[in-house]
């Protein structure tokens, strides 16, 4: 747990700042006044219950005077409101004023996880073990990293771990359909998330499991809808966007999911599974040239890298570029000599006509990421 010593210090510095903001509405009492807007009281800042007045008031305090709490102050408001990117500048400007704030860490650990970079994720959450941060939250966001890495056993370590102590109903549904998940238990996810969607669907996490996983098993009117309702609440999640994207490339409407997906991609800049997942969409689409854009955008090391390699080999084949996509198979073949699909792939470009080979290899295309 946090020491009471570091609970006590960030609650002085809370109150500190609502007695600054406190000077600066009165400040700007005439402006907010002539906008006939109505000043919250300070309880509603403290609760964080209108995420919008906290950014705004505290931005114009830190235009005069930068401060670690502060910066803390509106990342959470911006991660309240799903706006990952400027959360994260936020929090990365705390953590340079005052590193070793675990509060920090831990709001920085979450943001990472939310815009998929799962390395830096885990590496503030195990800083955050290792120096005593003790939570459930901390557990569950341990369980979601490692399952989105695939590593079962971890994943379900720290989620056994979490429901030794006392969960909320919302976060116990949400542990135990991640865990049904993790050890391939689809009867009873789907029973979960039947059973705990329509109180939560919403509220929580589950709502990222739900639409990534049941778009091919509930009625497409229902997973639209249901997904609508859910954007419209929360209309800047980035997740719930990618999710939309994907619904509309699943119902032909390419033109529209092009747009979304452009969107999806401004706020996730560096995401490989995303590039990936673009990339699949132009190729399947036959827009062949964007599809490669995309596919080199994802770097060597990259989970994603083979599957890229592969697919941007066929994509210079149906360019017609035979010899590049002969020379990109055989660097494959020394890259990833145990992946069987480069050495089929180039014998038969080597042995059989551009046509045959174009009328094989039409049926190769990925399915989307779903990270």
């Amino acid at each position: 747990m946090v020491s009471s010593s570091n609970r006590y210090r960030i609650l002085v510095l809370s109150w500190t700042a609502l007695i600054l903001i406190g000077g600066f509405l009165i400040s700007c009492e005439t402006n907010q006044d002539s906008k006939g807007e109505k000043i919250p009281p300070a309880s509603a800042f403290l609760k964080g219950e209108d995420p919008q007045r906290v950014i705004q008031y505290v931005s114009a305090i830190l235009e005069d005077k930068p401060s670690s709490t502060l910066y803390y102050i509106r990342s959470k408001a911006y991660f309240a409101q799903r706006k990952y990117l400027l959360a994260s500048e936020d929090i990365q400007r705390a953590l340079q004023i005052e590193s070793g704030d675990l509060d920090f860490l831990f709001l920085s650990a979450q943001i990472h996880y939310h815009l998929e970079e799962y390395n830096e994720a885990l590496k503030d959450a195990k800083s955050l073990e290792e120096a005593g941060f003790s939570a459930p939250g901390l557990w569950i966001l341990l369980a979601e990293i490692y399952a989105q890495n695939g590593q079962t056993k971890m994943a379900n370590y720290y989620l056994a771990k979490s429901l030794k102590v006392g969960l909320s109903p919302r976060d116990r549904a949400y542990v135990y359909t991640l865990r049904n998940l993790s050890v391939g238990d689809t009867l009873t996810w789907m029973k979960t998330v039947r059973d705990s969607s329509g109180i939560y669907l919403s509220e929580t996490p589950l709502a990222r499991l739900y639409f990534q996983h049941q778009g091919d098993r509930v009625p497409m009117l229902d997973y639209q809808a249901q997904l609508l309702a859910a954007r419209k609440k929360y209309p800047n999640d980035p997740h719930l966007l990618r999710f939309w994207a994907r619904f509309l490339a699943k119902i032909r409407q390419v033109p529209r999911a092009e747009k979304v997906y452009a969107s999806v991609l401004a706020s996730f800049p560096s995401n490989p599974g995303l590039f990936a997942e673009v990339g699949n969409f132009y190729f399947k689409n036959r827009d062949y040239y964007k599809a490669l854009a995309f596919f080199d955008k994802i770097p060597s090391n990259s989970p994603y890298a083979n599957e890229a390699l592969f697919i941007k080999s066929i994509c210079w084949l149906y360019l017609g570029e035979r010899l590049k996509s002969l020379a990109l198979l055989d660097s494959a073949q020394q890259l990833y000599p145990t992946d069987m699909r480069f050495r089929g792939l180039r014998y038969r470009l080597l042995n059989r006509n551009l046509d045959s080979t174009r009328a094989q290899t039409d049926s190769l295309s990925a399915e989307p990421s779903e990270n």
